[in-house]
């Protein structure tokens, strides 16, 4: 039997579904990530298909079933439409980076809602703010590799317990590595003191000092420690044209 509920979501993505509907994949405040039947959002006379744009802030009332592998929408609502990140070339290219990792790592059917309200705060952030998009995004990053599991911890050297000063070294099987015991390892990346002191500082609430190249080698390690990790993930098509 199904059951009527109200929830909200980010839209990750939409394909053609029938004459006049679409499948949306929603990752939302109470589910998780879950694809949805959108009714009559192909018709041209209906607003829902401008609703279900990806990166779209929305609150949906489904006709859910435990046993359904993808859920019917009664109502969907629009509550935000990130108008600046839109027009904006590389707000957009982050925020379409954010829905790729969304889209690609979460399972379906498990709920994320810390991680949820991260995300509607980082789309409100890229939409309102100044701050540099690939910052705000390296941030997201970080704190999305913790929600699923994935934390990396940078404070401690994961072979001899001491507490890392200066510079630094990552094996992706063992984690952090001062410099003594990374001599007689192989070690996947490097990180400066700079470095290390922005990985500490992308994680509290304050204002960090950081140069561009410093970010982009954030990104690719944050990439490469994935796709170690997780076989099928790829890299984020996103960003190669960036």
């Amino acid at each position: 039997m199904s059951e009527l509920v109200k929830t909200k979501a980010i839209v990750l993505n939409k394909i053609n579904f029938g004459d006049t509907s679409k499948i949306s994949n929603l990752f939302t405040e109470d589910f998780g990530k879950i694809p949805v039947i959108i009714k009559g959002a192909r018709s041209s006379k209906s607003k829902i298909g401008f609703i279900v744009d990806s990166i779209n802030y929305v609150e949906v009332v489904l006709y859910k079933k435990e046993t359904r592998e993808i859920q019917i929408s009664s109502q969907i609502d629009l509550i935000k439409y990130y108008q600046n990140i839109r027009e904006d070339f590389d707000k957009l290219t982050y925020a379409n980076a954010i829905i790729e990792l969304l889209n690609n790592l979460l399972l379906e059917n498990e709920p994320h809602k810390k991680l949820f309200y991260g995300t509607v705060r980082i789309f409100e952030l890229l939409n309102e703010s100044n701050e540099n998009p690939k910052f705000l995004f390296t941030k997201y990053f970080l704190f999305l590799l913790k929600e699923i599991g994935y934390e990396i911890q940078t404070e401690i050297c994961n072979s001899c317990g001491k507490k890392i000063v200066n510079e630094a070294s990552f094996n992706y099987e063992i984690g952090i590595l001062c410099n003594e015991c990374c001599q007689d390892r192989l070690t996947n990346f490097n990180f400066n003191s700079e470095l290390i002191k922005l990985l500490v500082c992308l994680r509290a609430k304050k204002k960090c000092t950081y140069k561009e190249e410093d970010l982009d080698y954030l990104i690719i390690f944050f990439e490469k420690f994935l796709s170690y990790n997780i076989q099928e993930f790829k890299g984020i098509r996103s960003l190669k044209f960036k």
